[in-house]
């Protein structure tokens, strides 16, 4: 059975350069909520190999959703999938109002697996700006980066990160 978790609602408030860590580096400590409000952290990236894709548009959620069926061609059920939608939002949408209009995206068997980060510490640690096209990052077991790309799944750089995590 694929895993399947999605990081959801991460508010990037200081969009820098495209700056992903380069291979070795690994990620930022971060916290989170899930769609439930239970409690996440980083920490949790670890002890698998994962596939991270960080959208930055709202709009780009169809490009998250292609990168993962792709995956399930790609690469075995023990890589963990997750995601990271980083969006820069008003500041008079709340955390609430960001969940839930996460869990209307998301399916309910995922929810405890979608994080919402309200202070968009992981995305403003690496520097993300906003852009429809995802980042993508392939994790080691110990979360350290394998690859990443700023790329679509059908692009030639995807090869980079499906040859990282075989």
């Amino acid at each position: 059975m694929l895993t399947v978790s999605v990081l959801a609602g991460v508010l990037l408030t200081a969009p820098g350069a495209f700056a992903l860590p380069s291979q070795g580096q690994s990620l930022p400590e971060f916290s989170a909520r899930d769609l439930t409000n239970g409690k996440h952290a980083s920490e949790e990236l670890k002890g698998r190999p994962t596939l991270l894709v960080v959208i930055t548009e709202k709009d780009a959620g169809a490009q998250m959703r292609g990168w993962f069926d792709a995956a399930d061609q790609h690469v075995s059920d023990s890589v963990h999938r997750q995601s990271l939608i980083a969006l820069k939002l008003p500041f008079f949408v709340s955390e609430g109002t960001a969940r839930g209009k996460a869990k209307g995206q998301v399916p309910q068997a995922y929810w405890q697996d979608t994080w919402l980060d309200k202070n968009g510490d992981m995305a403003k640690a690496l520097g993300l700006s906003p852009s429809e096209t995802p980042y993508v990052l392939a994790l080691d077991a110990e979360g350290r980066v394998l690859a990443s790309v700023h790329a679509t799944v059908d692009s030639q750089e995807a090869r980079t990160i499906w040859s990282a995590l075989r």
